[in-house]
């Protein structure tokens, strides 16, 4: 167990390089007291990558090929109980929230969470509570009425949707059917429209939480 001074040693395991890298970043940058100590991309280092470096609370993507959340945290679990496991993922559904709940996890964060959220989460599973976000109705529309705000085309608005799964631009285009560039320009467009600079800004406008303002 840490002291208040100490960093909360983390691992972010996440296939969506996008994703991981941005959400490493936020947390880096939140000045949060939290300290990652190592990215992981392919769910099968998973396991043997998590128990070398023995952190305190490990954030886990639910969707990955190969090893998905829910194995993993059983897997974990089985080698090293006292892993705390945060699931990472979209779904809202209380059968899979459940599931998530069984596999031994220690709680369960949206991937459209605010920084601040994942921070609490994380602080919350620290000290050995669980994270299990109630969910509302309300909460699935209010991203849409905000992006709606924001003038953003259907195109774009689409775009905003793919990259908060975690796709990468490459997936994106090819899920879309259009060109890498032109992804590429639709993100740019996005930046001019929410007024952000850098794709640290963009980034935390696509996994905010406060889109309803």
């Amino acid at each position: 167990m840490t002291t208040d001074n100490t960093p909360i040693r983390v691992i972010i395991v996440d296939d969506h390089r996008l994703f991981n890298d941005g959400l490493h970043m936020m947390l880096k940058n939140s000045a949060s007291g939290i300290d990652v100590q190592a990215q992981i991309y392919d769910s099968r280092e998973a396991e043997e990558t998590i128990l070398k470096f023995k952190p305190e609370v490990a954030l886990v993507d639910f969707n990955m090929p190969h090893i998905n959340g829910i194995k993993l945290t059983k897997a974990l679990l089985a080698r090293q109980k006292d892993i705390r496991v945060l699931i990472l993922s979209m779904y809202n559904e209380e059968m899979y929230i459940e599931s998530f709940r069984k596999s031994g996890a220690r709680g369960y964060v949206f991937k459209t969470a605010s920084v601040e959220e994942v921070v609490k989460a994380i602080r919350e599973v620290h000290e050995g509570k669980e994270y299990f976000p109630i969910i509302s109705e309300n909460n699935a529309h209010a991203d849409d009425a905000f992006l709606k705000k924001l003038k953003l085309t259907s195109r774009e608005m689409e775009v905003v949707q793919l990259v908060k799964t975690g796709l990468t631009t490459r997936e994106i285009a090819e899920k879309l059917n259009i060109s890498f560039y032109t992804v590429e320009t639709h993100r740019k467009n996005i930046k001019v429209k929410i007024g952000g600079e850098g794709e640290a800004a963009f980034m935390r406008f696509i996994y905010s939480n406060d889109l309803d303002l």
